[in-house]
């Protein structure tokens, strides 16, 4: 989705409802502004709850994750001090 719009006097810019819709921004929404040379990119952040309700993205078993715990123990261990 893609429109147009005018910065005004203080540098302002008003999102139309379809891309606040489309992004998922209500007010009160933190988002994420990163400016780069010709374009400025806007990006919502997702709330606690938002990310604690999406899906996992990884799927680890138990024994999988004690496996890791271990390595990441041992590897620890065998570092020298500083």
């Amino acid at each position: 989705m893609t429109s147009t719009a005018r910065v005004g006097k203080r540098g302002e810019i008003v999102l139309r409802k379809a891309e606040r819709e489309a992004a998922g921004i209500k007010p009160g929404d933190m988002v994420v502004i990163s400016g780069r040379p010709g374009e400025i990119v806007i990006r919502k952040v997702p709330t606690l709850e938002e990310i604690l309700s999406s899906p996992c993205k990884v799927k680890v078993s138990v024994n999988e994750l004690k496996k890791l715990r271990e390595d990441f123990r041992r590897e620890l261990e065998e570092r020298p001090s500083v």
